[in-house]
Formats: C-alpha cells, structure tokens, sequence
C-alpha cells in the first residue's frame, strides 16, 4: 500500500485505520474536484446554518479545518462515538476536530485528503452522497443514515471515505484522556489502548 508522499505513518503511530483509506482517497479524482471547488471559493467555508453545538468554541485557532469543515468532521465523531460519547462532544469535554486538525497540521499530505473528503459528506448530494442537504443540517437519524450507506456501499471510494472520518474521528476521540470517562477502559491510553478502548465493554 502506497502511502501519500511525505506521509510516514510509523513516524506519528497513527493506526493503518486512519491512514490507508485516504492514501486510496487521495487518488480519487472526486476529490481533487472538492478541493478545487473549496479553493475556489465554491462552497461556503463558514458556519451559517450549522447547529451550534458544531461550531467552533471561541478562541480555538484552527490550522487546517476550516469552520465549517470542523463542524463536519465533529458531527461524524458524535455518531461514530455513541450516545455517552456524542454527549461529551456536545458538552465541550471532548473535541475530536480540534484534535484531528492539531494532527494533521504536521502532516499535509494527509491533510489535503481529509479536508476534501469532508467537503464532499458536507455537499455531495445523491447518489454519490445518499441526501440532499448538507450533512451537519440533518438530525442524527438523517447522518446515520448517510454513512450507512457510505459504508455498505458497492464502491470502494464511498466505503474508504467512511472507513477513512470514522477512524480518525474514533481516534481523535479516544486519544482524549476524558474519553476514559465515557467507556470505563481501565488500561493505558496509548496507540495500541486507544484501539483496544473503541471495543471495551465494562465487565466483560
């Protein structure tokens, strides 16, 4: 599997998870399509119509993920993280967006492929992207549904681009030291324990 360029994946110890599926994305000309359409100016950047508990909190400096982008990328952790997890999130506990755009500052090659990948679950519309409305303008059943759909699809560019936000929203989740409160995981939270915690089940 070849990696994007400049990307050295035993370099930050990110899992195979969260780095192969946009190594394969970013070969997509669909998504080199969403990033000139971004650049462009296109697509709104901003946050008008996003739900509140989305959005940025005041006096966060964003590297890499623009407002709107952030709130994308936020809305896929709250259903990937369950209901006890998606709370945290709403609460400002946890901010997996926060932490995935700290991540991928110091790596552009995976940067680019992230930031087109969410534009595209943001604005694609079916059949591509199964909805019509922005993704952060549907309620939680209406998400589900979208990345139901992503990941049971027949193409491998809608199930990489699933496989690709869940596992880097799981993983800027679980990297929190607070998500220990969420799931009760006993052990080190470190590269291996934040793989073991997104399975743990309390007493088993």
């Amino acid at each position: 599997m070849t990696l994007p360029t400049g990307f050295s994946r035993d370099a930050v110890g990110l899992p195979r998870e969260a780095v192969e599926p946009f190594a394969r994305l970013d070969r997509r000309g669909f998504l080199r399509f969403a990033g000139a359409l971004a650049a462009a100016g296109v697509l709104p950047s901003g946050c008008r119509g996003v739900p509140s508990e989305l959005n940025p909190p005041g006096g966060v400096d964003l590297q890499v993920l623009s407002p709107r982008s952030y709130a994308t990328f936020q809305a896929v952790a709250m259903r990937c993280v369950g209901p006890r997890g998606a709370g945290a999130i709403r609460a400002r506990r946890i901010d997996p967006a926060s932490a995935a755009d700290a991540l991928v500052a110091r790596l552009p090659a995976l940067a680019g492929p992230l930031v087109q990948a969410l534009w595209v679950l943001e604005w694609g519309v079916a059949p591509l992207v199964a909805k019509w409305r922005p993704f952060t303008a549907l309620d939680g059943a209406g998400q589900d549904r979208v990345l139901e759909d992503l990941m049971r699809s027949r193409l491998d560019l809608k199930r990489d681009l699933f496989k690709g936000l869940k596992s880097l929203s799981m993983l800027s989740f679980y990297s929190d030291p607070a998500s220990r409160a969420q799931v009760g995981y006993p052990g080190a939270l470190d590269a291996s324990g934040i793989v073991a915690a997104m399975t743990y089940e309390p007493g088993v």
